[in-house]
């Protein structure tokens, strides 16, 4: 009987470390935050202003601390590194280097703001901070770039065959053991072409030819700039409209939706626990919290295998040879798809300034999801060039900035998409279409998949 008293408290105590990352609120922070692992308590850290920090997956701890003047927080989110007990924080394009150690930030560099490598790559080697890729100067890279403790300073690292890999942004990667993997898209956008995934070897640091990818992937069309990817153990992982796991080793792409979808901005995996903590934009209010991933991440969309076999090549052009016997069915359904979108309408009140679904029901928006679609109102069912939208997103900026700018507007657009596929009960894919630009190949263009009426 003492027995069974003692497993039901054990149960019980399990049961209520299980649900205290559900159960707990989120703590709403400023748009300028810093959110990264302390290396030493293997733990979240979150800093919203320069003197006040959070700690804790339940940030329950809250201390004060000094951020390096005059160096923006924001500017330190995405190359982190934990080594021996020691965080390192690195300015994003690379360059000027930080350490956090017992609440206290420490500039440690000889450096400056490079600007060379936005979304690239972070790993660690041999104890040192790397960098591979990244966008900067107008051009992509492929170049790798290292920490230098002797120096202080951003060192290139020579690699033998670096010919091999062709310049890129925002990669899928995976780190295991002396290996980095990575793997780019076929994009129809932008025709960037890799038809491989590739492996850095890091003992001898020579680029290796692995298999070849699936061309048939369902995520060939994403824009990669504005996704988060990480690893969470051995799969490399995408947050964006959706959920993707790539798996190297077990041949898998899995698409999956949320659970409840987040607009997240940061996130970062904890191994032990496993747990996720994330920053999110909801109402224009930006919150952070920590919650297992296996809560976060909602049904399975789709499966597919990520390599194709070579042998199997005659069999795959036998295969799209049948599926020409079926271009026009598809062409109907297109046609019939296009006509049902054409129905949906929105109403512009003039004087009002106002859309409304129907006469009496407004659609709520935020100022500048309301400037865009006022764009589009004046463009009515036309395409036109992407780069249109900047005026109407920049107003309120003190400076342009090619960066800001463009991510502003693909928060804004896919904001819009969401909203106006819930308000006129349309899929959200086909809200808006893309396509290049006629007369320049380099230029996007951007219409809308509704119709407006002026009352």
């Amino acid at each position: 009987m003492q027995k069974t008293n003692h497993t039901n408290l054990l149960l019980l105590f399990v049961f209520f470390l299980s649900h205290t990352f559900y159960a707990q609120e989120p703590l709403k922070i400023s748009q300028e935050y810093l959110l990264f692992k302390d290396a030493k308590t293997k733990e979240p850290v979150i800093i919203v202003n320069d003197t006040t920090g959070y700690r804790g997956f339940n940030f329950e701890t809250r201390f004060k601390t000094k951020f390096p003047k005059p160096l923006q927080r924001s500017l330190f989110n995405d190359y982190q590194y934990q080594i021996d007990d020691v965080t390192y924080l690195v300015e994003n394009g690379c360059g000027i280097t930080l350490t956090f150690k017992n609440n206290t930030f420490t500039r440690i560099d000889n450096s400056f703001s490079h600007k060379n490598q936005y979304f690239a790559i972070p790993f660690v080697y041999d104890n040192k901070p790397y960098l591979f890729s990244g966008y900067g100067l107008f051009t992509k890279k492929n170049i790798i770039t290292y920490y230098d403790f002797v120096t202080n300073e951003w060192l290139l690292k020579k690699t033998n065959n670096i010919e091999s890999i062709s310049p890129r942004v925002s990669s899928f990667f995976l780190k295991k053991g002396t290996n980095l993997y990575v793997m780019d898209y076929l994009s129809k956008r932008d025709h960037v072409l890799d038809e491989y995934v590739r492996r850095l070897d890091l003992n001898t640091f020579t680029w290796h030819k692995e298999k070849r990818i699936n061309k048939d992937l369902p995520l060939l069309n994403i824009l990669s700039y504005f996704q988060i990817r990480l690893q969470i153990d051995d799969k490399a992982v995408s947050f964006h409209d959706n959920i993707v796991e790539v798996d190297f080793f077990n041949n898998t792409v899995q698409t999956f939706d949320y659970s409840i979808f987040k607009n997240i901005k940061a996130l970062k995996y904890f191994q032990r626990p496993e747990l996720i903590t994330y920053v999110y934009e909801s109402n224009q209010n930006y919150y952070v919290i920590s919650e297992p991933y296996t809560s976060l991440k909602g049904k399975l969309i789709s499966e597919t295998p990520l390599y194709v076999s070579e042998q199997y090549s005659i069999l795959l052009y036998g295969f799209l040879i049948v599926v020409f016997a079926f271009t026009f069915c598809y062409g109907c359904y297109k046609l019939y798809v296009s006509y049902v979108t054409k129905r949906h309408q929105l109403l512009y009140n003039v004087n009002k300034d106002q859309f409304f679904i129907n006469r009496k029901i407004p659609l709520q928006l935020s100022p500048l999801n309301k400037a865009v679609l006022k764009v589009f109102l004046m463009k009515k069912d036309k395409f036109f060039e992407l780069q249109l939208l900047n005026d109407a997103l920049s107003k309120d900026l003190k400076e342009d900035n090619y960066i800001t700018i463009n991510k502003r507007r693909e928060r804004v657009l896919k904001d819009l998409k969401f909203e106006l596929s819930n308000a006129l009960k349309m899929p959200k894919e086909s809200v808006f279409s893309r396509q290049r630009s006629q007369l320049d190949k380099r230029m996007k263009e951007i219409k809308i998949n509704i119709t407006f009426k002026q009352v």
